[in-house]
């Protein structure tokens, strides 16, 4: 399955053109039926994930008064949100011309097979491509997904209908928007990538390295979510936390931030 979660419940922004533990099981996450969506005031994981992948999220009104959520990706193409969500619909699913076939080329994380954990009893997650490690909360799952963006997601149990926490890496090393030039302002990078939307927020450090914090206010059709965009070695680097049920704790969400950290 897929993470896929984007907040699941909560980025990665709409001016966004995106983007272990032995083998993680299969995370479910509980969806309501494809033809409904939450009333207004009680956002979904799916119109949060839609938007966090840096797409639109509309929600339609039938004749009949039934409403359903659609994801608007880049390239036009129009996705169930809820099939989007779980990675049964996106960009590549939208082409109707066989494409031949190729081997598959990792670009985003993945999780390592092997178990492992910190002193605090959080899993510590390692990737040995891009060589970097964080922890996480033992009772999450790690959810890698297929989107443009190549994210991985934490998250959290299901309690009362909703997965908390939720985060979202995202890294894809075959995006020229996501590969800028060591020596360029990063800043400026984002604004001329159109990356750097909502609203801005104090610098934080990251890894030892300054990353650049920018904040989504909750919406009608999704919950508030905070983005951060740090760059190493020519590799720009995305990380979201997710608000799911208007949930904010910033001792564990620090937590998860400052345990990131690059290993080589």
């Amino acid at each position: 399955m897929k993470t896929k979660l984007c907040l699941i419940a909560a980025v990665l922004s709409l001016l966004a053109a995106c983007t272990s533990p032995e083998a993680p099981p299969t995370a479910t996450v509980p969806a309501p039926p494809a033809a409904t969506v939450p009333a207004a005031d009680m956002p979904n994981p799916a119109s949060v994930y839609c938007e966090a992948q840096g797409f639109t999220s509309e929600i339609r009104t039938a004749a009949d008064g039934s409403q359903s959520g659609v994801c608007i990706l880049a390239d036009g193409t129009e996705c169930d949100e809820w099939a989007f969500f779980r990675g049964e619909c996106g960009p590549a699913s939208a082409s109707t011309t066989p494409e031949p076939a190729v081997s598959p080329v990792e670009t985003g994380p993945s999780p390592t097979p092997a178990a492992e954990f910190a002193a605090d009893g959080w899993r510590i997650y390692r990737n040995d491509e891009f060589g970097y490690s964080f922890h996480y909360p033992a009772d999450a799952q790690l959810v890698p997904d297929d989107n443009p963006l190549r994210s991985l997601s934490v998250v959290g149990p299901v309690v009362d209908g909703e997965s908390w926490p939720w985060f979202t890496i995202s890294h894809p090393a075959d995006r020229e928007d996501y590969r800028p030039p060591e020596d360029a302002d990063l800043e400026t990078w984002l604004i001329d990538h159109y990356l750097l939307g909502d609203e801005r927020q104090p610098d934080v450090q990251i890894a030892g390295t300054t990353a650049i914090h920018v904040r989504f206010n909750r919406s009608p059709q999704s919950y508030a979510y905070d983005r951060y965009f740090l760059a190493k070695s020519g590799q720009l680097y995305m990380i979201v936390i997710g608000h799911a049920a208007d949930k904010e704790d910033w001792e564990l969400y620090d937590r998860f931030l400052q345990s990131f950290r690059f290993e080589q």
